[in-house]
């Protein structure tokens, strides 16, 4: 089993997360983007970066691990959403496309499919069948983590008043909020177990030089705290306040 991510594989995921800044750069140059479209997307690109530092050695820390899933689920696709013009986004929804392509964007652009997929992923990745293997071998990270990213993009759209197919405010708010419930059902569990439900973790020493039990408990702390901006957006979406959230 490999427990650190090779060269490669680093290299490839930095310059990916490299590019996301360098495309909305060129589009503020180019086709005169608002400043802060950049910067938003410079942030995107920052905590891809993070994230894979948080990934490459999974045994490190289950928190640092976790984290780094939750940034790229909760985190990274708002930010590449307001990291393009609303206009822009409305425009690619309306560009001529062979039917294929459009029956595609549209059943992605699907509440229930971005709600299923979404939920889904949430639990299945807490499961020991896909969970364990991804600590034992980073280079299986790498994927859980780009299926994070793809699933949190599709669900967060919804959220974007140029890509959802919501009429009112009240149903993408209840959306957010209940689409938040399986991971928030997680995070308790592994805040709340008495055991380590993991079994790589049983005799690794955390890289904080705490109990593997302990560091369990932060990662369900972690999941739970960088989980609120989704619970937030849904609650002000909700409540109707008008805010343009993305």
């Amino acid at each position: 089993m490999k427990t650190g991510w090779n060269a490669t594989t680093l290299v490839v995921w930095l310059c990916v997360s490299g590019l996301v800044p360098a495309a909305s750069i060129a589009g503020v140059v180019r086709r005169g983007w608002h400043w802060h479209h950049a910067l938003t997307a410079v942030a995107a690109g920052v905590c891809m970066v993070g994230a894979a530092l948080g990934l490459r050695n999974p045994l490190a820390s289950m928190a640092s691990y976790s984290a780094a899933l939750m940034v790229l689920n909760q985190w990274v696709p708002p930010l590449l959403l307001m990291s393009v013009p609303a206009a822009r986004w409305t425009r690619w929804r309306g560009t001529a496309a062979p039917m294929p392509a459009l029956s595609l964007a549209g059943w992605l652009l699907d509440p229930w499919v971005a709600m299923t997929v979404f939920t889904t992923f949430s639990v299945m990745v807490s499961l020991p069948g896909i969970f364990e293997p991804a600590l034992a071998n980073a280079l299986f990270a790498a994927p859980l983590g780009l299926l994070e990213l793809i699933s949190g993009l599709l669900f967060w759209a919804h959220l974007s008043r140029s890509l959802r197919t919501f009429r009112h405010d009240w149903q993408s708010g209840l959306y957010a909020l209940v689409g938040s419930l399986p991971m928030m059902a997680v995070a308790t569990v592994w805040m709340l177990s008495a055991h380590v439900l993991y079994m790589p973790y049983v005799d690794v020493v955390c890289q904080w030089n705490i109990s593997p039990l302990a560091d369990q408990h932060w990662a369900g702390f972690v999941m739970l705290a960088m989980g609120l901006p989704l619970q937030i957006a849904g609650a002000w979406r909700l409540a109707q306040l008008g805010a343009h959230v993305l």
